[in-house]
């Protein structure tokens, strides 16, 4: 998704991760697709990536997890200091709490720079045990 300048700051980048959150916990990923992409797809469709990374995270590895809807998400943007070869501006980890299981699910947004323009994708989507 591209963005402007003015949405690199703290403040439309949290807004930009409560938007992902919301469309998580509405199990809306066709619109997190067209959104924001998805880097780990790899060769999967993006909605079959999206779902299948969600569903293991909460349900892989023994867990019986559900996402917590009453809960706020922790939304933590944070920017690389220095430019670097791979483009990367900033990142916003967003950090959903769990139910009927210990951990969180983070789901990781990675804002990038080209030629001055803005982009930001899903990068991530990980299981974090408490």
């Amino acid at each position: 998704m591209k963005i402007t300048y003015d949405q690199t700051y703290q403040a439309p980048l949290t807004d930009i991760g409560a938007e992902l959150v919301r469309m998580i916990k509405d199990r809306d990923y066709h619109s997190i697709a067209e959104r924001f992409a998805y880097a780990l797809a790899y060769d999967r469709p993006i909605v079959e990536a999206i779902t299948a990374d969600i569903d293991f995270c909460l349900v892989g590895e023994q867990r019986s997890a559900i996402i917590c809807q009453a809960s706020e998400a922790r939304i933590l943007v944070n920017y690389f200091k220095q430019e670097n070869s791979s483009n990367l501006f900033g990142l916003v980890e967003c950090f959903m709490p769990l139910s009927q299981d210990t951990g969180e699910l983070l789901a990781t947004l990675i804002v990038t720079i080209s030629d001055q323009e803005y982009h930001v994708c899903l990068e991530d989507i990980a299981y974090i045990a408490q």
